[in-house]
């Protein structure tokens, strides 16, 4: 993971919360949630690369005479992921002005689209 991309997310986020004129007060207790929701960001952004290289099914052989097909791991993981960003990213929006929250939530669901459209390609 590139810290680099952790903190500039971090960054983006703090300059919303500043912009909307959150107290500071609010501002250092969302801290967590910051931290958290750009590192999962980040990872969200890697898993979805990495699902663009494979299957949503793949082959298993678990060594013991079973085989088949199964979903693959990266999207399970990907799902568990989006959904806790999910709840801190509707945490941290409840902080901002109504057209700020709209705006974000306009770019979350446009990059869930564009997973969704990957698992039918």
């Amino acid at each position: 993971m590139n810290a680099k991309t952790v903190n500039k997310e971090r960054k983006r986020l703090k300059g919303l919360l500043e912009q909307a004129g959150v107290p500071q007060s609010q501002q250092e207790a969302l801290e967590p949630v910051i931290d958290n929701l750009a590192w999962q960001r980040v990872k969200l952004d890697e898993t979805r690369n990495a699902i663009k290289e494979s299957k949503v099914a793949i082959a298993y052989d678990n060594g013991g005479g079973q085989k088949g097909i199964r979903e693959n791991p990266l999207y399970k993981g990907y799902v568990t992921l989006w959904r806790a960003y999910m709840v801190g990213f509707e945490k941290f929006t409840s902080y901002l002005p109504a057209e700020a929250q709209e705006a974000e939530k306009s770019a979350c669901i446009t990059v869930l689209e564009q997973v969704r459209n990957m698992k039918k390609a």
